[in-house]
Order: C-alpha cells, then sequence, then structure tokens
C-alpha cells in the first residue's frame, strides 16, 4: 500500500547577518564561510519573487555582479540553477569555482555597490491535509498554498536529497509516472509560482 502524501508549506522570515562587503575578495570569502541559510536565501528564496524581481537574473548574487559591471561573470553565476543541486554546500562550491576562476585571472576591483548578506529563518509546517489516492491529492493540491507549493516543488528536495519533487516522486509511487515527469519538468522559470500551480493541476487532470 502507498504511503499518503502530507501536504506541507514552508515559511521563512529574511534575517539580517550584519554582514556587508564591498570587494568581489571580500565577497568570495564570506561565500565560502557565511551560513547556509544565507546561501538558501540568495539562491532558492529568489525562486519564489523571481517575477517580481527587477532583473532577469536568477540569484542575487548575479544581480549584485551585474549591478558593479561584472557582466560576463553575472552570466556565468545566473546560468546556475539551484534546482540542479540537492545540497546547499554543492551549490555553493559551483558558485565558489567560477568565481575563483575569474578573480584569479582578473584581480582587479571594481566594486561600487556593496552586497549586504541575508539569511533566511525558514520553518515547515504540515497543513492537516492527507491524501491516500489521486482524487484526494488533486482536490487538497487545489486548496494548498502558493507556500505549499514551494515546499513540495523546490525545497523539499534539499530535504529528501534528492532532484525529484515531493509531488512527482509520490504520483510515480502511485502508478502516475507520466503525470510525475511532466511536473519534474515544468520550467519554473517561465511562468510565476500561481501560474505553475495552475499547470499542474491541467497536468494531474488529464
Amino acid at each position: 500500500m502507498s504511503k499518503p502524501f502530507v501536504f506541507k508549506a514552508e515559511f521563512w522570515l529574511p534575517k539580517a547577518t550584519g554582514i556587508k562587503v564591498n570587494s568581489l575578495k571580500d565577497f568570495i570569502a564570506t561565500l565560502r564561510s557565511i551560513d547556509e541559510s544565507s546561501v538558501f536565501y540568495h539562491t532558492y528564496a529568489n525562486i519564489f519573487n523571481y517575477h517580481n524581481l527587477p532583473t532577469h537574473y536568477n540569484n542575487s548574487f548575479a544581480y549584485w555582479l551585474y549591478k558593479n559591471n561584472y557582466l560576463v561573470l553575472a552570466e556565468k553565476i545566473s546560468v546556475i540553477d539551484p534546482l540542479e543541486y540537492y545540497d546547499l554546500e554543492e551549490l555553493r562550491r559551483a558558485f565558489l569555482t567560477i568565481l575563483d576562476e575569474y578573480y584569479t585571472k582578473n584581480p582587479e576591483e571594481k566594486v561600487v555597490y556593496p552586497f549586504i548578506f541575508i539569511a533566511a529563518e525558514r520553518e515547515i509546517l504540515e497543513c492537516n491535509m492527507v491524501a491516500n489516492n489521486l482524487e484526494e491529492f488533486i482536490n487538497f493540491f487545489k486548496t494548498s498554498s502558493i507556500n505549499s507549493l514551494f515546499y513540495h516543488l523546490i525545497t523539499s528536495r534539499l530535504e529528501n536529497k534528492t532532484l525529484i519533487n515531493d509531488y512527482s516522486a509520490w504520483l510515480s509511487m502511485i502508478g502516475e509516472p507520466k503525470k510525475a515527469e511532466l511536473i519534474n519538468n515544468l520550467d519554473i522559470y517561465s511562468m510565476n509560482m500561481y501560474e505553475i500551480k495552475k499547470e499542474i493541476i491541467k497536468i494531474l487532470e488529464r
């Protein structure tokens, strides 16, 4: 018998770290040692607000580099997709690999705007909605919040150490591999969270 799907929701609050850097050298050094909650905030939390940001860059690091005219470096950092990682330390290393390589070849400084590191205080709560079959799952999904969508579709990958989101993992388990594949392959950067939810409902009801 398949395990039921327990709906959860994620909430976070931005938390000041008190760390501000004024050079690329200090930015790299701080990124190397800053708490994982800051790496999370500047990458994963930005996905939630991606379509409300005044930029096409998908993380704060790339946007800061762009503002300071590190245009090539900004593009390289922006190409890194957090959804291709389920470990924040691996994601951090991916950023640092690009930054270290660039700075070794280009040690000059041209920073105008400082970078302020922010962390995220996260809390994950159960929603008192438990689905035992596809019909129940669809009904609960329709009434679930955007914060629930964000957790199960995006950041649950960090909790479960997998590249497969919660929805797709459960759908595969109950014998719905096609629906699972379609949801896992959604391009989340082409839609906002509300549009993604509508698209998932379409997939579920096919």
